[in-house]
């Protein structure tokens, strides 16, 4: 879940910083210089793209992380203390954040948060209250929810 977070923040970094070039070729336009930025327009374009990429791909790595925690991970309980809205919509399905209270069969409880794309036939399991089965890796407690 970790390396999901960091390339969704670098490609956030990326948006912002694609402002400076779109800044140069505005102030290009007001100044009425007589070329044209090229290079400036060339690192919009490889912003936007890279923007993009890193976007579409921390969905792709997320997923690989929740699969490997389903691999490797000890199965247990987990009681669902909050659902939460992201705003992103997936296939028109929403991305939630999900509180869980982890119960580990053999360790101490523990809390963890996880955003998954939840199919509206899903959402009445994820609601407040109800129970859970996950599997969680014991040295990064990062947890995987096994059914969806």
């Amino acid at each position: 879940m970790a390396w999901e977070q960091r390339v969704r923040r670098i490609s956030w970094i990326v948006f912002l910083l694609m402002w400076v070039p779109l800044a140069g070729v505005v102030w290009s336009a007001i100044t009425e210089s007589e070329e044209p930025p090229i290079l400036a327009i060339a690192a919009i374009f490889l912003s936007v793209i890279l923007f993009a990429v890193f976007q579409v791909g921390s969905f792709g790595i997320g997923w690989l992380e929740k699969e490997k925690t389903r691999k490797k991970g000890i199965p247990a309980k987990a009681s669902v203390l909050s659902v939460s809205d992201t705003g992103t919509m997936v296939n028109n399905q929403p991305l939630l954040r999900i509180g869980l209270e982890v119960q580990p069969p053999y360790d101490s409880r523990f809390t963890a948060t996880v955003e998954y794309i939840v199919p509206y036939s899903f959402l009445p399991q994820v609601q407040p209250g109800n129970t859970l089965q996950v599997f969680y890796l014991e040295d990064t407690k990062d947890v995987a929810i096994a059914d969806l």
